[in-house]
């Protein structure tokens, strides 16, 4: 009986125990042998993994030096896998480079080469492990990224493939790695994984014990314990926070709501009887009444649009949009205020600026008209010039420089440097002549802050004020503006659509009936969505204005059956909620609605909606 090293087909070695019988003739000459070769690899590698073990488990427990117990963990190894080399590398104290901590096999002009080699996500097998703190397989490392700036050091060493496992402490930390190398290309099998995870586990524990660190470990699981403790608590005042801020948030959302809601019926009825027949007095009265509910519907949507900063969930909702137009919205809303105070208005777009960007038009037209409301309420005298120009493009977007100025009272340097901070305002005092809520400006520079933008203002005492933003727009492809242009382009005759206006709401209902009725429109009406889907099934609306918050069945629900049934798919549904979030809007689109407006609503932008929507639809047909 002996034992032979053979290789398989695959260049695989193997070894093998062989033991030979003589085969006896009748007269007792010899007339043979029967052979039996026994697989024998596996067997001989557990006594060699588990001879390896004790013999660098004892060195351990009798004080021996690191380097000699890495030596034996790595001429163990390499005993149970003849043809192979192995290696420990260990990491410095920053945990940045790897220091040679045994590779008696392998060339010592590779071994000093990658002393002190700094550990990455392409740093060869074993600094990627140790970047990685996972188990790196390179079977081929002529033609593996990973080995690109050490491949030629590679070569010169004989070395084909590399098996790195990041030796990992007690605690998790990485200390080091282990390795095995092959002089050719080669795939591990489940043994050979085995093999290298003991390995390298047996040297955590020898780099951890031999450097008497016992004491350490103990230590850092108590600070474990107490970070684990630490990190519960603060968890739970987290969510304690998180509920009471949701609270506060839902709150004024309510509030928001509740307020909105009677603003439509008063904006709305009010801009109904300034359409009628009235002496200069009413007419005055009416205006007045139009102008204290507009800034009553500011103070709101401040408030509102300062809790969602608060809570973090104040978002941007950008599509494509006509700058032109947001300008033309700008002065339609403030035009009249301006002119009123016998102040001239003038917006300016230069002409190196795109006509059609992607973003958030609302919240940019917001803070212009933020900007341009402060300097009509601080000026009595001249001209309010808001301007608009580029900075610089790519092909993807492009930055702009807005700014607003105007001829009224300035601000003192010192109030300048505070401004943009919530709940400041150039005057504190209580005999002030100005009101504001002191939100306008810091809600705007957030909104700035998230368009990639920077805020800023000059002033002079006396003499007016300079106010600007920068923001970071998207720039539509070609074919998208032709398409965007050609739908804002077309008109639409709203005379004789039909209109399903659900409602709960009377005095709304009733305001709403009006404004549309003016243009033409044929409006019927349903207070809930049960009501609205039975009138859908029964007759042929071409659009349907759709209150979210109904009693029976909200907006939500009924939209959603609407678009559940085959008949009705096509409907153009569009919101109309005194929910003026972005969550509102992104619940109702998520519910199935074409559009979205927030009450209260101006007569100029719910018939530009609903002729949007109108072309849209005749174009999808």
């Amino acid at each position: 009986r002996y034992e032979l090293l053979l290789r398989r087909k695959d260049g695989r070695p193997i070894r093998v125990s062989i033991g030979a019988t003589p085969i006896a003739q009748a007269d007792g000459s010899h007339a043979g042998s029967l052979n039996v070769v026994n697989d024998i690899t596996k067997r001989a590698q557990i006594e060699a993994r588990e001879t390896a073990r004790a013999r660098a488990l004892y060195l351990i427990a009798t004080g021996s030096s690191l380097p000699a117990v890495l030596n034996t963990i790595v001429l163990g190894v390499e005993a149970q896998h003849p043809h192979t080399m192995c290696s420990i590398l260990l990491l410095d104290d920053s945990g940045t480079h790897v220091l040679l901590g045994a590779a008696p096999s392998l060339p010592s002009a590779y071994n000093n080469a990658i002393h002190g080699a700094p550990i990455g996500p392409r740093a060869g097998s074993c600094g990627t492990a140790a970047y990685t703190g996972k188990r790196v397989i390179v079977e081929d490392i002529d033609s593996d990224p990973l080995w690109e700036d050490y491949r030629d050091l590679a070569r010169q060493a004989g070395l084909g493939s590399c098996w790195s496992e990041p030796i990992r402490g007690a605690s998790g930390k990485i200390l080091g790695t282990f390795a095995l190398y092959h002089h050719t290309a080669h795939r591990p099998d489940d043994d050979d994984i085995e093999t290298i995870a003991a390995a390298a586990s047996l040297a955590a524990i020898a780099i951890e014990r031999v450097n008497d660190r016992a004491d350490l470990l103990a230590l850092n699981a108590n600070l474990e314990k107490e970070v684990i403790k630490r990190t519960t608590e603060l968890a739970a005042a987290k969510e304690r926070a998180e509920a009471a801020s949701q609270a506060k948030s839902d709150f004024v959302s309510n509030i928001s709501h509740e307020i909105r809601t009677p603003m439509h019926s008063i904006i709305g009825l009010t801009e109904l009887i300034m359409a009628t027949s009235l002496d200069n007095q009413q007419h005055e009265y009416l205006r007045k009444i139009d102008q204290a509910a507009q800034h009553l519907l500011g103070i709101d949507n401040n408030v509102l649009d300062f809790s969602r900063i608060e809570a973090g969930k104040l978002e941007l909702d950008r599509q494509n949009f006509i700058l032109a137009s947001v300008f033309d919205n700008v002065r339609n809303q403030l035009g009249n205020t301006a002119a009123n105070k016998g102040l001239a208005l003038s917006l300016e777009i230069s002409n190196d600026v795109p006509a059609m960007l992607f973003g958030d038009p609302l919240r940019l037209g917001q803070v212009l008209i933020n900007y341009i409301n402060n300097a009509i309420k601080f000026s009595d005298r001249g001209e309010i010039h808001a301007s608009v120009r580029r900075i610089s493009s790519d092909s993807r977007s492009c930055l702009l420089h807005f700014e607003v100025t105007d001829e009224g009272i300035g601000i003192e340097e010192k109030a300048l440097e505070q401004l943009f901070e919530s709940f400041q305002q150039a005057d504190t005092s209580t005999t002030r002549r100005y009101g504001g809520t002191g939100l306008g400006l810091a809600i705007s520079k957030k909104l700035v802050e998230s368009m990639d933008g920077r805020v800023g203002a000059e002033s002079t005492p006396g003499k007016g004020s300079r106010f600007w933003f920068t923001a970071r727009l998207g720039l539509p492809d070609k074919r998208v503006l032709e398409k965007f242009q050609a739908e804002n382009r077309a008109e639409t005759n709203l005379a004789d659509t039909r209109v399903l206006l659900v409602e709960d709401n009377e005095v709304n209902q009733v305001v709403t009936r009006e404004l549309l009725s003016r243009v033409g429109v044929h409006v019927s009406t349903a207070s809930n969505g049960r009501d609205a889907l039975q009138k859908l099934e029964k007759g042929h609306y071409d659009a349907v204005l759709m209150d979210m918050q109904m009693p029976v069945m909200d907006g939500y629900e009924a939209t959603q059956k609407i678009r559940n049934t085959p008949a009705l798919a096509d409907v153009v549904v569009i919101a109309m909620t005194a929910n003026a979030g972005q969550e509102d809007r992104l619940a109702a689109l998520n519910a199935g609605v074409n559009d979205f407006i927030s009450k209260p609503i101006r007569a100029a932008m719910l018939y530009q909606i609903l002729a949007q929507n109108m072309v849209s639809a005749q174009n999808r047909q």
